[in-house]
C-alpha cells in the first residue's frame, strides 16, 4: 500500500488502521475514508486541512487524486475522509445556459473546475434556454443526466458521462460466482415498478410507457420540469421513468479486493443458492475495504426496452 499526501509520498512515516474506498457509476464522485495510527502525534506537525490532495494506491487498486473534506484527529488517531470532486464544487451557483448542447454543459463545467472531459455513446441534445437555480454544477449536470438518461461521475480528474442503456446493452466482461458460502443479499421491488411516466410543462405533454410493467403506477414528477416541445417532454419522460425503475432488481455481494472491475462494469453472476438470479448485471457501486481485503459488490439488472 502507498499513500501520497500533496504529491508526496509517505507510506514509510505511516501506519494505516482503517482503509475503505468506495467507487460509484454515477450520480456521486468516488469517496475515500482513511485513518492512520498516530501515537506520536506526528500529523498535527503536519498540518493538515480541508482541500489537501490526498491519493492511495494497492496494487492495481488506485483512488487517483482525491480531495480531502474532513480533517478528523482523535486520540492516538488520524482520519481523512475525501472525495473526487475538488473543493470548487461544493459554489452554488444561478446562471443561465443559452443555445447548449448536453456535452457543451458539461465541457464548460469541467474546465471551470480544472477538470478533463470524456463522454461515451452519449447523444448531444440542444437546448436553447435552461436555468441552473442556486445548484453546484454538479448538482445541476446530474440533473440534465437523469433526464436525458445519461450518468455522470468524477474519477482522478475527470468528468465522464455515459449513456446508460448503451453501457447497459454492452456483453458481460467476466462472471463471479457466489458460491454455497458466500454473503450476498439480493431485493425484488419490481412491485414498486411505474408503468409510466408524464411529464406536463405549459402546453407541452409528454408520456413514456415502460415495457412490461403492469403495476398501473404513474410517475408524476413533484415540481414542473421545463421543456421546450412535446417531443423534450417525452424524452424527459422516458429519462425520469428509467431513474425511478432502474432500481428493481437489485443486490450486493462480497468477495475478495476487486481491482480488475470499476463501477459500471457489465459482469455475469452466478449465486449457487438464488439461481434465478443468475444473468448478467450492471456494477453501481463498489465498497472496498483494504486492510480487511474485502470488496462488496453492489449490482442491479439492466432495464430492458428503455
Amino acid at each position: 500500500m502507498n499513500v501520497f499526501y500533496e504529491g508526496t509520498d509517505i507510506t514509510k512515516d505511516v501506519y494505516i488502521n482503517r482503509c475503505e474506498h468506495e467507487t460509484f457509476a454515477e450520480k456521486r464522485a468516488d469517496r475515500l475514508m482513511i485513518r492512520f495510527v498516530d501515537s506520536k502525534k506526528m500529523w498535527d506537525s503536519w498540518g493538515p486541512r480541508s482541500g489537501d490532495r490526498l491519493r492511495f494506491v494497492n496494487g492495481a487498486a488506485d483512488t487517483g487524486t482525491m480531495y480531502v473534506t474532513d480533517v478528523r484527529p482523535s486520540n492516538g488517531a488520524m482520519t481523512f475522509f475525501a472525495t473526487a470532486l475538488p473543493p470548487s464544487c461544493n459554489t452554488k451557483k444561478s446562471r443561465v445556459w443559452e443555445n447548449f448542447s448536453l456535452i457543451q454543459i458539461a465541457e464548460d463545467i469541467a474546465s471551470q473546475h480544472g477538470l478533463q472531459f470524456a463522454s461515451y455513446d452519449v447523444t448531444d441534445y440542444k437546448y436553447s434556454y435552461i436555468q441552473q437555480v442556486c445548484q453546484t454544477d454538479f448538482d445541476f449536470l446530474q440533473s440534465r443526466c437523469l433526464l436525458e438518461g445519461c450518468a455522470m461521475t468524477v474519477y482522478n480528474g475527470i468528468l465522464i458521462l455515459y449513456d446508460e442503456q448503451a453501457r447497459e446493452q454492452e456483453a458481460a466482461v467476466t462472471t463471479f460466482k457466489i458460491g454455497d458460502d458466500g454473503v450476498y443479499e439480493y431485493s425484488d421491488r419490481s412491485s414498486q415498478a411505474y408503468s409510466s411516466a408524464e411529464i406536463v410543462s405549459g402546453k407541452y405533454i409528454g408520456t413514456y410507457y415502460a415495457r412490461d410493467v403492469e403495476t398501473g403506477l404513474v410517475l408524476r414528477p413533484m415540481r414542473e420540469i421545463a421543456c421546450a416541445s412535446n417531443a423534450e417532454a417525452i424524452r424527459f419522460a422516458r429519462g425520469i421513468l428509467r431513474d425511478a425503475n432502474k432500481m428493481q432488481y437489485c443486490g450486493a455481494f462480497r468477495r475478495g479486493i476487486t481491482c480488475d472491475y470499476a463501477a459500471a462494469s457489465i459482469i455475469n453472476i452466478e449465486t449457487s443458492k438464488a439461481a434465478s438470479w443468475n444473468g448478467k448485471v450492471f456494477i453501481t457501486r463498489l465498497r472496498t475495504d483494504h486492510v480487511r481485503g474485502e470488496t462488496k459488490v453492489f449490482f442491479r439488472k439492466p432495464l430492458e426496452g428503455y
